[in-house]
């Protein structure tokens, strides 16, 4: 099994975990259910932001 297929697995056996933690139901009485989402493309075409998008990681999955 590959590191990604190892990575998969495990964060669908997570979901199913919160899944049975918390219902649909309940999450959507949250009052950040509700807000008013973001378009990344948007962002992105928006001449007064960057449009860059980053991400930083301490270590490579791979490389576990």
């Amino acid at each position: 099994m590959s590191i990604l297929e190892t990575i998969v697995t495990y964060k669908k056996k997570e979901v199913e975990s919160r899944k049975e933690s918390i219902s649909i139901k309940k999450l959507q009485t949250f009052d950040h259910f509700n807000r008013d989402t973001y378009s990344l493309k948007q962002f992105l075409l928006d001449k007064d932001k960057t449009g860059i998008i980053a991400e930083f990681k301490r270590k490579s999955p791979s490389k576990m």
